[in-house]
């Protein structure tokens, strides 16, 4: 089957990989080719995935987890949450029976590990290349700076704004949470352990991913003008901010000296379908996007990728594209719900929300197979 992905970042990259090596021909467009990973600085950049269990085993299979530099991928073992009031509740791979939860990985230098493997897959990349038009009777491509393609199956993995969506005449419905999520990547003085977290106050949570012994991403979500204010007065409120926020968890530390802090808006969507045309589907953020509190976005994108390859294994496209749809619809909009719970109910100063998520850590710690289930869960298990 001759495949045409548009968009070259992690889900589209992955997603060009599989389908290369289940045998079908894939072609890749790509406005802008990834970075180089530098190897005379520590420092990591601002775009960071936690990768979890399954899908880091899912990357290591396809020969790209070995192509990341070990310095910008970082296993951790334990995922720890507090609410409002001070109620807790610790996760430990350990608790599942597995040596880590997941990886911290940076974006550049795995969408780097995914490209190399798509070169030794022998993929054909156009890059840097643009889609002009799409002719969907005919199945052909037209881009900015080569041939037209032709093609049995399109996806679209270009983002949360897709405009392979908007050419297909794909909608989505969604809406903006009215916060901006703020991440500084920083130096501690104190060995940082293994451990990612998250501490939920008034007005938005503040969470900590670990990159490695001394070095972390602070996330701090507040509404959109309290940070975009924050940002506006420069570096020395920005560290204040956090240091006020962080340092009794983790002493002191400084921003990295490059890439050190940055924001965007917290948005949700999902598109009206995920096929059109028998011929197009979306996969990753383009088919939905996700509060990322609990860091599942690319995980969903990957799930997806890992959903479609299976099926065009077994069934003709006219089967697939709907079921395609049907499981993997259902299954985002089960975490896009629970992500919603999470946002809204940790949020709320109502005492029955504030009884129940107490009530609920309270049950899971004293019920070994029950969080046995949840960690099983939320390693992709």
């Amino acid at each position: 089957m001759n495949i045409v992905v548009v968009g070259g970042g992690l889900v589209g990259a992955s997603a060009a990989l599989a389908l290369a090596q289940a045998g079908h021909q894939v072609t890749l467009i790509e406005r802008v080719e990834p970075g180089a990973v530098s190897a005379e600085t520590k420092d990591w950049d601002l775009r960071i995935s936690s990768v979890h269990q399954q899908n880091q085993q899912w990357l290591a299979e396809l020969g790209v987890w070995s192509q990341v530099p070990a310095t910008r991928r970082f296993g951790y073992t334990e995922l720890a949450v507090e609410s409002q009031d001070g109620a807790k509740l610790t996760f430990s791979a350990a608790d599942a029976g597995f040596a880590e939860l997941g990886f911290m990985v940076e974006n550049n230098a795995l969408q780097r590990a995914l490209w190399q493997q798509l070169e030794a897959e022998q993929v054909t990349l156009r890059c840097p290349d643009a889609v002009e038009s799409i002719d969907w009777e005919a199945r052909t491509v037209t881009t900015t700076a080569a041939e037209p393609l032709s093609f049995d199956l399109l996806l679209g993995c270009d983002g949360a704004n897709s405009a392979t969506a908007k050419r297909a005449g794909i909608g989505r419905r969604g809406w903006d949470y009215g916060q901006r999520c703020m991440l500084a990547n920083v130096i501690t003085e104190q060995a940082l352990p293994t451990q990612t977290w998250e501490i939920f106050r008034a007005g938005g949570p503040y969470a900590l991913l670990p990159l490695d012994t001394h070095r972390a991403c602070l996330i701090n979500y507040q509404s959109s003008q309290a940070i975009s204010e924050l940002q506006q007065q420069g570096d020395d409120a920005v560290l204040a901010e956090l240091s006020d926020l962080f340092s009794p968890h983790i002493g002191s530390f400084q921003l990295q000296p490059t890439n050190s802090y940055a924001s965007f808006p917290i948005q949700r969507h999902t598109a009206l379908r995920y096929h059109a045309h028998n011929c197009v589907a979306l996969v990753g953020d383009a088919a939905h996007s996700i509060h990322p509190l609990a860091g599942q976005g690319v995980n969903l994108g990957f799930a997806d990728v890992q959903s479609l390859v299976s099926q065009l294994s077994t069934q003709d496209l006219a089967t697939v594209l709907p079921a395609y749809e049907g499981e993997r619809r259902a299954l985002n909009q089960r975490m896009m719900r629970a992500m919603d719970a999470i946002h809204y109910g940790f949020d709320s100063k109502h005492l029955i929300a504030k009884w129940g998520i107490r009530g609920v850590f309270a049950g899971i710690a004293q019920l070994p197979p029950l969080k046995r289930q949840v960690v099983r869960a939320a390693m992709g298990l």
